[in-house]
């Protein structure tokens, strides 16, 4: 190795310190680029040997982690109504990327590799070097697929609130919406098969609705149809006899099932076929509505309360499934009582609201 060569190496660490201290998408490109021109001198030097390239080879992965952090801020950087972020996106940087010399797949690939947490990029550059290969952006770009993935959810539930956020400000005085997050828990009619059996009926509990009633029921005098938003996630619960009933309504109020998770009560009740000790929650989306950003267990098991009340954690396990969301983008539906974070809309939150 001459000493052109060894000069040109320990330009590595330098650089390499850069890549920590850098503020901006351009700095990092720069690097990048020196970082390029490095590697291709060692190899025209004849340098081909891993532990010779591997210096460059580790410094260009991790200058390529913090242009994607670097830019993911930018899609960050406006701000709307309260110092709410609003998403720029990719689209928007479009001049900019243009003005750096980036293009759009290059920007979004870094994206993805920037958000590997740095133990998990320090990890695949061990590995590289326990095996004697290099690491590569496609080897960082795969190791990064689930947090990209929940990345990308958080990015559009931002987005998705925001937009309903904004909705909300300009609805002021009014019933708010429309809402990409709705729990709703119908005071179901059920058919009756014995006079005893209608002791025990709803209907001695609180106001009930026919499914044809659910299906066209209206907030502020507007149908689910407007206050569902164009993108929405939908919480329902129905007993194990009338799934498909509330199948049903939730296709009319225009979402798709995805699926579903129950509600074991710890204690049998009463069935014609099966003693009852579970409720069933389903889920269903419309629109381009992402999935939630966190997966509880499907299986909810808490001691049943007052007659038909369900589980609080059951609405705190939805609240960390979209924790992007407030009270302008939560809608409660038929609820029994007023909850902060959550609009509330139902014959006991109302109630409760009046006493």
């Amino acid at each position: 190795m001459n000493a052109e060569t060894k000069k040109t190496l320990a330009k590595v660490d330098a650089i390499s310190r850069a890549i920590a201290v850098a503020k901006s998408p351009p700095e990092v490109i720069e690097i990048e680029a020196q970082l390029a021109g490095i590697e291709e001198y060692l190899q025209t030097a004849g340098l081909y040997r891993t532990d010779e390239i591997r210096p460059v080879n580790e410094a260009r992965m991790r200058a390529r982690w913090k242009l994607g952090q670097l830019l993911a801020k930018e899609e960050r950087a406006k701000r709307g109504p309260k110092g709410k972020v609003i998403l720029t996106g990719l689209k928007n940087l479009a001049e900019k990327l243009k003005g750096w010399g980036l293009t759009p797949p290059t920007a979004m690939f870094a994206q993805r590799i920037g958000t590997l947490p740095p133990e998990d990029l320090d990890a695949e550059l061990a590995r590289a070097r326990k095996y004697d290969t290099l690491c590569t952006f496609e080897t960082l770009i795969e190791r990064a697929r689930p947090y990209w993935y929940q990345a990308n959810r958080k990015r559009k539930h931002r987005a998705i609130a925001d937009a309903a956020g904004a909705a909300a400000a300009a609805n002021v005085g009014q019933m708010l919406g429309p809402f990409p997050l709705i729990y709703a828990d119908p005071p179901w009619k059920f058919q009756i098969y014995s006079e005893k059996g209608l002791e025990r009926t709803p209907d001695q509990h609180y106001p009930t609705l026919t499914d044809r009633e659910i299906i066209d029921f209206t907030v502020g005098g507007r149908p689910m149809s407007e206050i569902a938003a164009a993108s929405a996630a939908l919480f329902l619960w129905c007993t194990s006899s009338n799934m498909f009933r509330a199948g049903d309504v939730m296709k009319a109020w225009g979402f798709e099932f995805k699926s579903s998770a129950v509600w074991d009560k710890q204690k049998t009740g009463l069935g014609l076929v099966f003693r009852n000790q579970h409720e069933v929650l389903l889920y269903g989306t419309k629109g381009s509505m992402p999935g939630p950003q966190f997966q509880p267990a499907s299986v909810f098991s808490y001691p049943r309360g007052a007659h038909s009340a369900k589980p609080k954690e059951v609405r705190a396990a939805i609240e960390k499934m979209y924790p992007d969301f407030d009270e302008s983008s939560r809608l409660e539906l038929f609820a029994r009582e007023t909850v902060k974070g959550w609009t509330a809309y139902g014959f006991e939150a109302a109630r409760q609201a009046a006493e």
